[in-house]
């Protein structure tokens, strides 16, 4: 009996009083259904509905939301075109395309004869003075010491005499040439900006690890220690004569007191 109650359409509506004790005029009129032609329309206008708005939320406006590639990010299109293997076996695609061959950044093209990139002037021969470009400063010397120490310092020692420490324990089939002797004081200094930067014997260059700036500044510096190698008390003030005596006191070895033992 239940079953039978169950399958069948909805009661006719009870009779519906308003606030003035009318009887509606909907008064035995069906329910709407939602298996009926009636309440699907409803149900689809609410579907409709419910997918607009889960549509509107999902819309972003952010520009880090788009299709683009990202540099050093991997890139699916790239895989396809230009594959790479990680070291995990899997295959990428680098999103930073490689610079064309002998790509100049913008603002950095120079002429390649300029004497600030050669050490030479028009007619090729060496330098004789810093170029135009670089200032004389303690600055300036103070980067070529720093440079000097990391790159020269090790073969040519930190007082330019060849004594550094690969020169010392290396074999070498002649010594280290030392930087302060006499007939380097003679050289220009283009000389050693250009063997410092194209290299020099079986020394190779330094062009690809220092800026043509900072070679410049260690050939200053070179200059500073042929100077200071080779310099005479006489051209040395009496604050610089003090400082070297009192370095020189310092370097002498103290005599230490011998104990005196009495015997009884």
């Amino acid at each position: 009996m239940r079953r039978k109650i169950w399958q069948k359409t909805s009661p006719p509506c009870p009779l519906s009083v308003n606030r003035e004790g009318e009887r509606s005029a909907h008064a035995g009129a069906t329910l709407p259904s939602p298996f009926t032609e009636r309440g699907a329309g409803g149900v689809r206008f609410a579907l409709l509905l419910a997918v607009m708005c889960l549509s509107l939320t999902a819309c972003r406006t952010d520009m880090w939301v788009q299709q683009k590639v990202k540099a050093q990010d991997n890139s699916a299109f790239y895989a396809l075109t230009d594959p790479v293997q990680g070291f995990d076996g899997k295959i990428y695609g680098d999103g930073s395309r490689p610079m064309p061959p002998n790509t100049i950044a913008r603002g950095k093209l120079q002429d390649p004869n300029d004497p600030f990139i050669t050490g030479k002037d028009a007619q090729g021969n060496l330098l004789t003075k810093l170029p135009p470009q670089v200032k004389l400063t303690r600055e300036f010397l103070n980067k070529g010491q720093e440079k000097y120490n990391v790159f020269c310092a090790q073969c040519h020692g930190r007082a330019g005499d060849g004594q550094g420490m690969i020169a010392l324990r290396g074999q070498w089939p002649r010594p280290v040439p030392s930087l302060v002797r006499e007939q380097l004081l003679t050289q220009p200094i283009g000389y050693f900006f250009s063997s410092g930067k194209y290299g020099f014997g079986i020394m190779y260059g330094y062009g690809s690890r220092m800026t043509d700036e900072e070679l410049w500044a260690v050939a200053a510096y070179v200059r500073v220690l042929q100077l200071s190698q080779n310099a005479n008390l006489k051209d040395l003030g009496p604050e610089d004569i003090e400082k070297l005596a009192a370095a020189e006191q310092a370097r002498k070895p103290q005599r230490q007191p011998q104990n005196i033992v009495q015997e009884n």
